[in-house]
């Protein structure tokens, strides 16, 4: 049952996120402060909140199909594991960040270790 919730808030995050950023890029690029100056910059943004809605979805999928849940959490790890510590590097080289990217750390964060004890509580039954 605890799968079935937090993979159903995963797939409402990841789609909800993903879907918005990848057809509003500005709207949501004004959220999380980016600014685009050329047609690659929404290219790269778009391509990335296009994988998020594909996590999304295979957070989705999950719900409904067990097979699939170790795969989803180790994917999402990962992702949120990588942002970690490319957030970190930025703290590191950037200096203080605001309160928004604490937020976002923290949610990274947040998600990293709940995906992480549900992979390794799946993959070790």
């Amino acid at each position: 049952m605890i799968d079935r919730i937090l993979l159903f808030l995963l797939a409402l995050e990841y789609l909800l996120f993903g879907l918005w950023g990848h057809y509003d890029p500005v709207g949501m690029s004004n959220i999380v402060g980016f600014t685009f100056n050329e047609i690659t910059s929404y290219s790269e943004f778009r391509a990335q909140y296009a994988f998020f809605t594909a996590c999304g979805i295979l957070s989705f999928v999950a719900i409904f199909k067990i097979e699939f849940r170790v795969i989803t959490y180790f994917i999402l790890a990962l992702l949120n594991g990588s942002f970690i510590v490319g957030r970190s590097i930025g703290i590191l080289l950037d200096g203080q960040p605001d309160q928004l990217l604490w937020t976002i750390f923290f949610v990274d964060l947040l998600v990293f270790l709940i995906c992480s004890w549900r992979y390794k509580a799946l993959k070790g039954s």
